[in-house]
This record gives C-alpha cells, structure tokens and sequence, in this order.
C-alpha cells in the first residue's frame, strides 16, 4: 500500500488503487466484440475433396436418399434438402419441395444424409 498521509483529503489518503480490475471493464468489452465480430463471419470453405463429394453424393444417388446440402450462394450459405436425380462431375440436381435445383459441386460445402421417417400400417 503506498503512503499518502501527506494529502489533505482522508478520501486521498485511504483510496486503493484497485490497479489491472479498473482495466477489467475495458478489456472484457473489446473482448466481447471481438468475439461477436467472429461468431458473424461466413466461412466459404469445404473440408470435403472433390472426390470425397463425389463419392459421398454418389452413394446418396445411388440409394435415393434424403439429403441436406450445405451450399455458397453468392455471399451467404443455404441449405437444401431433398434426393439428387442426376449426377455429373461438375453438377448435382436436387429434387426439393420446391423444385429443382442445379448446384455446382465446387459450391457444395457439407453434405449430409437424412433419415426418412416410415410410418407403419396398423
């Protein structure tokens, strides 16, 4: 603690720098909206080789399955769900609820199957 018997305030005299904790405030802020700044960002980049996509939607093909596709779209990401009809090394065409889509297999970012859900007779 140091000394300040010299002031004439016992306000001065008795305060405690509470150092690093005044700085607290400030840092945790800066941090905060660093952190928001990140959740925000789009990452256009796929873990998947174009043959990994290949054999992957191939497989889906092949078994008609339901499948959800991760997608770019110009500067934001959609999504896709439906069974793919048609395959080619540069395109896909999903069937959707809403129709057909052709999507570039350099745009696709995940793909991932999706169980159906049978429903039994009584």
């Amino acid at each position: 603690m140091t000394d300040r018997s010299y002031l004439p305030f016992q306000s001065a005299r008795e305060y405690q720098d509470i150092k690093i904790q005044k700085w607290m405030g400030f840092f945790l802020s800066e941090h905060t909206s660093a952190l928001s700044e990140d959740i925000h960002k789009i990452t256009f980049f796929s873990d998947l080789t174009l043959e990994q996509k290949l054999l992957l939607l191939s497989q889906v093909y092949a078994n008609q399955l339901v499948t959800r596709l991760q997608v770019r779209e110009d500067k934001r990401i959609g999504y896709f769900t439906g069974k793919i009809p048609s395959i080619t090394r540069e395109h896909i065409i999903i069937r959707t609820a809403e129709g057909h889509i052709n999507i570039r297999l350099t745009d696709i970012l995940s793909i991932e199957p999706i169980e159906e859900v049978h429903h039994e007779s009584a």
